[in-house]
């Protein structure tokens, strides 16, 4: 997986826009959240998927103009199960109790050892197998971490002006309202909140400029079953490699 931190960055590029969204004041009557501007609810829908116990992530991105596909199911605990898929490498995450696991293919490994600096050069004999990583690798774990994921949501205060809403629409059934925001460079970003019920973000879509794509958002209060491997499958990569 090629530096699997740009697959974070792709995502938190797709969703730092957003934090508090912008000032725009369009109401309709006939529409969710009247009398509320995009800001008010852009905010209250991130506070809302940041209060939710537990969500799931999944959809195709793009950092760099590389194809990405993610799929993570976690909890504000950080138990945490996943996948994710780029050009011809591909890993599976699991993550409980403060420990993480992943399970690579041969082009996952080869392309972890090139990025990595002094990184173990002969990686055939990981492939298939369960690896415990060290923790703290955000290589892996980044997308993990649930609160710190939607704390750069947060993070650019410059992104947050000029979003508008958009006409009532459904996510997976789901009755839903648009908020867009255009920039500077020719993106467009999209963030789809529920409309009824607790203001969940239910999708996020970002269009132009190099990292498009598309997140849904689902399975809110959901409990995480991240159980981890049988120890006798298991190479401790904090070890040097040993079995575990």
């Amino acid at each position: 997986m090629p530096a699997s931190r740009t697959l974070i960055a792709s995502l938190i590029c797709a969703t730092a826009a957003l934090g508090a969204a912008g000032c725009s004041d369009e109401d309709s009557s006939d529409q969710p959240f009247e009398g509320k501007s995009a800001d008010r609810v852009a905010a209250e829908a991130v506070a809302a998927t940041r209060d939710a116990t537990s969500l799931r992530m999944a959809g195709k991105v793009a950092a760099d103009g590389r194809p990405l596909t993610v799929d993570y199911h976690v909890d504000t605990r950080k138990n945490c199960t996943g996948t994710m898929v780029a050009d011809q490498a591909s890993a599976q995450i699991i993550h409980a109790g403060q420990v993480t696991y992943v399970k690579g293919d041969k082009g996952f490994w080869a392309s972890a050892a090139k990025n990595t600096a002094g990184g173990r050069k002969d990686t055939r004999a990981l492939a298939g197998r369960w690896v415990k990583v060290p923790v703290g690798d955000a290589s892996t774990t980044g997308l993990c971490d649930k609160q710190g994921f939607l704390a750069d949501m947060d993070s650019d205060k410059s992104e947050r002006k000029g979003m508008t809403k958009g006409d009532a629409t459904t996510v997976d059934g789901k009755k839903a309202i648009p908020l867009t925001k255009k920039k500077a460079g020719g993106e467009t970003v999209t963030m789809f909140v529920a409309a009824e019920g607790k203001p969940y973000i239910l999708k996020l879509v970002q269009s132009g400029g190099k990292n498009a794509g598309t997140v849904v958002f689902s399975d809110y209060g959901k409990p995480v079953h991240a159980t981890p491997p049988p120890a006798n499958q298991v190479i401790d990569g904090t070890r040097g490699g040993q079995t575990s």
